[in-house]
């Protein structure tokens, strides 16, 4: 497995909190030997990119203060990216995106309709315009009584 990160300071960040994540999962006795090398795996390309030079400027925090969320957070979230990566989104992901997808279809089709009636009344608008001017040319080309 490859992973990739952004190489600006939100990549980095990831980074970090994604390897306190693997370096947790390794510390496990019981870990099964695949799960074992997959995270050795990781844990390797993790420290290859956090010592791209170009993150010399960025400081490594040494207390959890520095951390937007706690410790336990960023290990939530990195077990939960870990999993999506692992295994794709959950069912309710798939649900939530089926719904965005028909409420953007709905909004597509709203939006062809709205544009199609602007349509018609342009045309009407015109028919109606030109209707004027003919009635208009029939009032002058007709005598007038009287």
């Amino acid at each position: 497995m490859k992973i990739e990160f952004e190489t600006d300071i939100n990549g980095y960040q990831e980074a970090r909190q994604f390897k306190l994540l693997i370096d947790s999962i390794l510390k496990h006795e019981n870990l099964n030997p695949s799960l074992n090398s997959l995270a050795s795996s990781l844990q390797e390309q993790l420290k290859e990119f956090l010592s791209n030079p170009d993150f010399a400027d960025f400081s490594e925090p040494d207390s959890k203060e520095h951390y937007s969320g706690s410790h336990d957070e960023a290990v939530a979230s990195g077990v939960v990216k870990l999993f999506r990566s692992l295994f794709g989104p959950s069912s309710r992901e798939i649900e939530l995106s089926k719904q965005r997808k028909e409420l953007i279809a709905r909004a597509e089709h709203a939006e062809i309709s709205a544009f199609d009636a602007l349509a018609e009344t342009a045309e009407i608008a015109l028919e109606r315009d030109q209707l004027k001017e003919k009635l208009k040319q029939f009032e002058a080309e007709t005598p007038k009584p009287g």
